[in-house]
């Protein structure tokens, strides 16, 4: 994965696609700060302090989930798990088979966790530049 750049909110976003359910869409926004992130994007935030949180476009196959940058592993499973059952309820599956729930859950999570290294990794890159520092790998002979 490239290396992520902030967007124009001041956060970290990407796509996820679940192109077997109906091409559901999840937008995952790493973020210093959830609710300037999800006011800017949707317009209100949770309502309430959260530590993390979904969003559901209503009558759509979309979702949000806004996690902070250093978001610990419980939180992202729980959050994600909102994310399958939104996107199953929206797709009309009625029967939440384990197999498929756990691959789809897996699924998920494995993208957050990729995309949640990318971030870290970029935002070292990016604190080395600012730093004047610069690194490279020896080779050996």
């Amino acid at each position: 994965m490239k290396h992520p750049k902030k967007t124009q909110y001041g956060d970290y976003a990407t796509w996820i696609a679940f192109e077997v359910m109906a091409n559901y869409q999840v937008r995952l926004i790493l973020s210093e700060d959830l609710e300037k992130s999800a006011r800017d994007r949707i317009g209100s935030g949770p309502g309430e302090a959260a530590d993390a949180f979904c969003y559901h476009v209503k009558d759509t196959g979309r979702s949000y989930i806004f996690l902070p940058l250093d978001a610990p592993e419980g939180t992202i499973v729980h959050e994600c798990w909102h994310i399958i059952y939104r996107m199953f309820s929206y797709c009309g599956v009625k029967d939440f088979d384990d197999e498929t729930t756990a691959y789809h859950l897996d699924h998920l999570v494995e993208k957050v966790f990729e995309f949640k290294k990318a971030v870290k990794s970029s935002m070292e890159v990016h604190s080395d530049q600012s730093n004047g520092r610069t690194s490279s790998k020896k080779r050996s002979a």
